[in-house]
């Protein structure tokens, strides 16, 4: 524990001004590779296209899954061997596993009861009654626009994020961090976290749907505001100490790998559809 201790006793003393600059680390990079990828893709497509058509003589991805779908499945790859290595991090031997440990110990000391109380408030924007509403509306929304494969793959995609999440947290069984205070009620299994997995999920699918209807210059905007509800609500557990740092980062890869799935498959019937019109 001593080689980890001292690290988690920092980032519980400063974990507010931490998060915060993570956070604006983080829009300011998106904000880069937004750029960069507007700039360069279409570039980086055209030499890689000739290569590319040496592999897949009969343009099987192209014909089947379409860019947005083939970044998809692209993701959704990385994001399952990601949580496969973070999985094996956490036997208790592993740094991961001890510096979780730690982490909630030294929070459970150094935040304050304000602090405590104010990310209470902003963990309900993870709460299933919460997610279950905004995912009803957009439901409701589409299907008068009479976009029903919409429609139907924004419901697949949230509820079946839940449901993945609660099948991993039966299988690992992981306890919950002990904590003091009486300011959230918590029950069941801690890993993977289910309110980072939901808000990833219902947040991500509601950027892609953004993307899809919204003026191109709303997209950063709605992606930048997307990433810091997913951060700020999955930081919350940890900082509340009802979930250990990793619970937190499983839940988001779980997360990320099963919507780019639900995109990758959307993608890939309209990208089918588009063939055959």
């Amino acid at each position: 524990m001593e080689d980890v201790a001292p690290v988690a006793d920092a980032v519980a003393r400063h974990a507010v001004v931490l998060l915060v600059a993570a956070s604006l680390a983080a829009l300011v990079l998106a904000r880069l590779a937004w750029h960069v990828i507007e700039r360069y893709a279409p570039r980086w497509l055209a030499l890689a296209a000739p290569v590319w058509h040496r592999v897949d003589r009969r343009r099987l991805a192209a014909r089947r899954l379409g860019l947005a779908g083939g970044v998809g499945l692209v993701v959704a790859v990385l994001g399952a061997l990601a949580f496969v290595e973070l999985v094996d991090a956490l036997d208790p031997d592993e740094a991961l596993a001890r510096f979780d440990e730690a982490l909630a110990g030294a929070l459970q000391r150094h935040l304050s009861e304000g602090t405590l109380a104010f990310f209470a408030r902003l963990t309900h924007l993870g709460d299933r009654d919460v997610l279950t509403g905004l995912v009803a509306v957009a439901v409701i929304a589409l299907a008068i626009r009479r976009e029903w494969l919409l429609a139907l793959a924004v419901a697949v995609c949230t509820a079946g994020a839940g449901a993945v999440n609660s099948l991993l947290k039966l299988y690992f069984s992981r306890a919950r961090p002990e904590f003091v205070h009486d300011l959230v009620t918590t029950h069941g299994y801690s890993f993977p976290s289910g309110h980072a997995a939901g808000s990833f999920a219902v947040y991500g699918i509601a950027t892609y749907l953004a993307v899809r209807h919204l003026p191109r210059r709303w997209h950063l905007p709605v992606a930048g505001a997307a990433m810091l509800l997913i951060v700020f609500v999955g930081a919350s557990r940890v900082l509340l100490q009802v979930h250990f740092f990793s619970d937190v980062i499983g839940g988001w890869l779980g997360a990320a790998t099963w919507t780019a799935l639900c995109i990758t498959g959307l993608e890939s019937l309209r990208t089918v559809r588009a063939a055959r019109t």
